[in-house]
């Protein structure tokens, strides 16, 4: 089949669907898409809340919890262990399929009727000391982590696979310990604020270097020691640099990110970070085959528009539209579909086969249009049904999703093989993932007609200290600040500094961070590339590459888009750039 070219129906934006691509979508027997490859990926983000956490009671033992749910979502919410308990039985809220109303409509009816878990980890069953996180899972004393397991005393941090002692950090896949304020850093020690960094020690601020120790303010390096900005120097020399710096102040970590940044602009940057990778496009795959337009992506192979997706042990294969999944196969539209084969259109549904439109769906086969199951098998709509009852109905229900489709307020039709609708989620689309990556201000998202949470829990305007009366060097902190409330330089919301934070930070030699813990985040995320890919040319002009005279004349699918300010090199000039 020929490469087709289709108009998104929600952005109006042209996109292609190649000839694998119809080859893939016949095999799983549903219609090509009709949203392009971003909104595919903004929809699906919007059904998942990472950071906003709320206080409130369990609907059936009445004890406080903490929740990814507020109270206007209007679900039944029980704690962790009332949900996985036998005090309820979740095909009680069994219904028979309405012919006469849309899929959507009937689906979310029942989503909201049945019990929610509290917040996805498991705290006090696997994990000790873990209350304050979400997707999390076989860790120990970790506090306001999102999605991560088998790691301890981690805080403040998203996707984190592997190390202990790690604060305010996104995505580490390979053990790394005391680590602050990095990006992408693997197998490093006592490593702060870099990115892309490998088997580093007791280095700052540093991008894209490898088996380096006792470096500050370095890129593209490989296996050196006592080097600044790119230079060798003695170590009596290094030593007095740092010194001077001051990098256990905040005024003197403040200068050296402005002057970080300002260095890191005159060097070039690698086209994209991929890795050990056959046949792949996106950026940061590693040990990938045939991967394209993927992100965040390692072990998989097969695989096309999918973001933090497989790694070495649970590598994903044969799927297509994949969010925050791993050991998945021949799947598709799924967020946290983790350890399933055919799992189409799901949302924290893992370690099934065969099953479609399902939410919070775990161990289960056959199943269609479910939600909350536990080890169930041919159910649709959570109502138990022979072998062939099922398999007579499920054609007519999809028959019926074509013929009565879904229409949303912007006026996008979903039928079979559309992701459920962003307006039908019951998280409000600013304290959803979908704001990180696709940023809409309140009035365009009531535009969209999208949900607005109005109440995100946050306290302001009861700090104790203000940021300019908080001690500049961290040598000057006592115990006296834990029971002081901090307020957030940038957003003004309330925060404060808990005991294994502080110790954290004295041991490191880091100041007390100014921002709250969701204006770091953001500006983390400020510092990586979007989800989306540009095709671009090097632009590297140099006579001693291998291109010899002119200008390099390699073409690439980049992250960086044309009108930043980054020099952006192929894959080979990179090479003779590093050190």
């Amino acid at each position: 089949m020929k490469e087709e070219t289709k108009q998104c129906q929600n952005c109006k934006k042209d996109f292609t669907i190649e000839p694998n691509d119809f080859g893939f979508y016949e095999k799983i027997k549903v219609s090509s898409p009709t949203f392009c490859p971003d909104c595919r990926r903004q929809r699906r983000w919007a059904w998942r809340n990472n950071m906003s956490l709320y206080n409130r009671k369990c609907d059936l033992c009445q004890k406080s919890v903490i929740s990814i749910y507020s109270l206007d979502s209007e679900l039944t919410v029980y704690c962790n262990k009332c949900w996985w308990s036998d005090k309820w039985d979740p095909k009680s809220y069994g219904v028979d399929y309405d012919f006469s109303k849309p899929f959507f409509t009937q689906y979310i009816e029942l989503v909201k009727k049945i019990p929610h878990m509290a917040i996805v980890n498991d705290d006090g069953i696997a994990s000790v000391n873990c209350e304050y996180t979400h997707d999390w899972w076989f860790s120990k004393d970790c506090y306001m982590c999102f999605s991560g397991w088998y790691v301890q005393n981690i805080m403040y941090s998203f996707f984190i696979l592997a190390g202990k002692n790690i604060m305010d950090s996104f995505v580490m896949r390979s053990a790394s310990e005391w680590i602050y304020e990095c990006i992408l850093c693997s197998k490093s020690y006592q490593t702060k604020y870099s990115e892309f960094c490998l088997a580093c020690i007791d280095s700052f601020f540093l991008y894209d270097c490898r088996d380096c120790s006792n470096c500050f303010m370095c890129t593209g390096l490989r296996g050196k020691k006592f080097n600044y900005r790119n230079m060798q120097h003695t170590k009596e020399e290094y030593e007095k640099i740092l010194k001077d710096y001051k990098l256990d102040t905040f005024s003197g970590m403040e200068k050296a990110q402005k002057e970080f940044n300002s260095f890191l602009e005159k060097y070039p940057r690698r086209y994209a970070q991929n890795f050990q990778s056959l046949n792949c496009n996106g950026d940061i795959v590693s040990t990938s085959k045939n991967c394209k337009y993927c992100f965040i992506t390692k072990g998989s192979e097969n695989c096309r528009y999918s973001d933090f997706a497989g790694d070495a042990k649970n590598p994903d294969k044969d799927c297509y539209d994949l969010t925050m999944s791993g050991g998945v196969s021949e799947s598709y539209e799924c967020v946290v579909g983790d350890h399933s084969q055919l799992n189409f259109f799901a949302l924290f549904s893992v370690k099934s086969q065969d099953i479609r439109y399902t939410q919070h769906c775990h161990n289960c086969k056959h199943c269609f249009g479910c939600a909350g199951l536990r080890n169930a098998n041919y159910c649709i709509f959570n109502k138990q049904y022979t072998k062939e009852e099922y398999k007579n109905l499920i054609p007519k229900i999809i028959k019926q999703m074509n013929e009565i489709p879904y229409k949303d307020k912007k006026g996008n039709i979903y039928k079979y093989g559309e992701y459920f609708p962003i307006e039908l989620s019951y998280f409000g689309y600013n304290e959803s993932c979908a704001m990180e990556q696709w940023f809409l201000t309140e009035k365009q998202v009531k535009h969209e007609g999208y949900n607005w949470q109005e109440n995100i829990q946050r306290t302001t305007g009861k700090e104790t200290l203000l940021p300019e009366n908080i001690p500049d060097n961290i040598n000057d902190i006592n115990d006296d600040i834990l029971h002081e409330v901090l307020a957030c330089t940038k957003c003004k919301r309330n925060y404060k500094i808990v005991s294994n934070e502080l110790l954290f930070y004295q041991k490191m030699k880091i100041p007390i961070p100014r921002k709250c813990f969701h204006c770091r985040h953001a500006a983390r995320l400020a510092r990586t590339n979007p989800f989306k890919l540009w095709h671009r040319n090097c632009m590297c002009d140099k006579l001693d590459h291998s291109h010899g005279k002119g200008k390099c004349e390699v073409e690439f699918e980049t992250s960086y888009a044309p009108e930043r300010p980054e020099i952006v090199y192929c894959e080979k000039c990179y090479q003779g750039e590093v050190y």
